[in-house]
C-alpha cells in the first residue's frame, strides 16, 4: 500500500527539481494553460499549501462564486512576486504533504503531476515518476474531485494503460501510457498522440 503522504511530497518535489534552475525568461514562457505563464501554474500548484481559509472564501466572493477564474486571477497575482520568493515558496512546498480540508492528497498530487506536464512541455523537460505512483494517480483521477473533471471525463470508457498494469472502466477504449491517460481525462490534449482506440474521441470531445 502506498505512503500517500510520501507520494504527494515526491510530484511536488519532481516539480521543483524542474524549475529550480529555470532562467528568468523560462518561468516568464508560455504554459499550456492558456493565458498563464510558467510562473502562474508554479503559483497555482503552491496554493494547496500556501492558501489560507479567509483567502479562498474572499478571492470565491470577488470572483462571484466562479471557481477557476479565482484560481486564475489568484495563481497569477501570486506568480507575479520576484522569482527569489516564488522559488523559496516553490522548495517549502516540495517538502509538504499537506492538503486542504475537504481535499484527497491524490487529487493535490494529481494537480501536481498534470501542471508539471503543462510547464514541462513547452519548455523542453521530461517529467519521471514511478510505475507505484503512477497506479496511485490513475486510480485517483477516475474519482477525483469537479475540479478536476478527470472522473466526469472518464466515465462510460474504459482506459486501459500500456506501460504499467493498470485499466478502468468499461466501453469504448482508449488506450495509453498512464501519463498520458491521466493528463487526457484531466483536460489535456498534449499527450494525445501517445494514445489510440475507439473511445479517444468521446474522451476529447467531453474537454469542451
Amino acid at each position: 500500500m502506498i505512503d500517500e503522504r510520501q507520494a504527494l511530497r515526491h510530484e511536488r518535489a519532481a516539480l521543483y527539481e524542474t524549475v529550480r534552475d529555470l532562467s528568468p525568461a523560462e518561468w516568464d514562457a508560455a504554459s499550456l494553460c492558456e493565458g498563464w505563464r510558467v510562473r502562474d501554474v508554479i503559483a497555482h500548484v503552491n496554493l494547496g499549501v500556501t492558501i489560507t481559509k479567509s483567502a479562498a472564501v474572499f478571492g470565491l466572493l470577488g470572483a462571484r462564486g466562479d471557481f477557476h477564474q479565482f484560481m486564475k486571477k489568484h495563481a497569477i497575482r501570486k506568480g507575479s512576486r520576484p522569482l527569489a520568493e516564488l522559488l523559496v515558496e516553490t522548495e517549502m512546498v516540495a517538502g509538504s504533504s499537506h492538503n486542504p480540508p475537504t481535499t484527497k492528497r491524490v487529487d493535490l498530487a494529481i494537480d501536481a503531476l498534470v501542471h508539471h506536464h503543462d510547464v514541462a512541455i513547452p519548455l523542453g523537460r521530461t517529467v519521471p515518476t514511478d510505475d507505484v505512483r503512477l497506479r496511485w494517480l490513475a486510480d485517483g483521477a477516475v474519482g477525483a474531485n469537479k475540479a478536476i473533471g478527470s472522473a466526469e471525463r472518464s466515465r462510460g470508457l474504459r482506459l486501459i494503460a500500456t506501460d504499467i498494469d493498470w485499466h478502468f472502466g468499461t466501453g469504448p477504449e482508449v488506450r495509453g501510457p498512464a501519463t498520458a491517460l491521466i493528463c487526457a481525462a484531466s483536460g489535456r490534449a498534449a499527450l494525445d498522440d501517445l494514445l489510440d482506440g475507439d473511445g479517444l474521441v468521446a474522451l476529447q470531445q467531453r474537454r469542451r
